[in-house]
């Protein structure tokens, strides 16, 4: 019996310093990406800590003045974070269409330029649809890696 061999691994060592490249031809993109997403995710991640004061302070009942400001405080906690949560997420989603838009049209360029370098005879025996084809999947294989990561 003989062993598979998984190759996912390999790819995925070839793929992602690729893609690394491209992203540092976009510093600024890439932070603005990075930082939005990043800032949203740690406004979501403070949300049920000031959830949890604002379920303690009214256990304490209305009466106690410590009590409702802590419920004041606590709930202006959670509207400020929701607020930042929903502008960061805005931001850094308005940043990642022309951050990948601009990565699939030099991938995109490069490889055509690579392809139109093939001789003659690789041209007279190639298909030209199915090598658009290809390309076009790499493109969209890189817009939903770009998305994922």
């Amino acid at each position: 019996m003989t062993a598979q061999v998984d190759k996912r691994p390999a790819a995925i060592r070839a793929v992602l310093p690729f893609v690394f490249r491209h992203w540092l031809k976009q510093p600024a993109r890439a932070a603005t990406v990075a930082g939005g997403l990043l800032g949203a995710t740690v406004a979501d991640l403070f949300m049920p800590l000031f959830s949890g004061q604002l379920v303690d302070a009214m256990t304490l009942g209305p009466s106690d003045p410590a009590a409702r400001g802590a419920a004041f405080t606590a709930f202006g906690a959670i509207v400020v974070l929701g607020l930042a949560s929903m502008i960061l997420r805005f931001i850094g989603l308005q940043a990642i269409v022309p951050f990948t838009l601009r990565i699939m049209s030099d991938v995109s360029r490069d490889a055509f330029m690579r392809v139109q370098r093939f001789s003659t005879d690789w041209h007279a025996n190639s298909f030209a649809g199915s090598t658009v084809r290809k390309i076009t999947r790499g493109l969209w294989a890189l817009d939903l890696l770009n998305d994922t990561i």
